[in-house]
């Protein structure tokens, strides 16, 4: 019997892609916090871990409903 499912099992290329740039911002921001950190600049480098930190959570989220009748 054919499955009545439609969804795809792959998510669309947009949501990989938000997901890379979180990943990547993330990682970044961690690398440079640590540089900072270790070369003297600690006050700089919670600034940056905190930006980079709010913008792995901010676009870290992502729900999709889909109501079909």
């Amino acid at each position: 019997m054919t499955s009545l499912d439609r969804t795809t099992g792959a998510p669309p290329f947009e949501a990989r892609l938000l997901a890379w740039l979180t990943v990547v911002t993330a990682l970044l921001s961690i690398v440079a916090a640590f540089i900072l950190a270790v070369n003297g600049h600690s006050d700089v480098a919670t600034a940056v871990a905190a930006v980079g930190g709010a913008v792995g959570v901010a676009g870290g989220i992502r729900v999709i409903v889909q109501i079909k009748n």
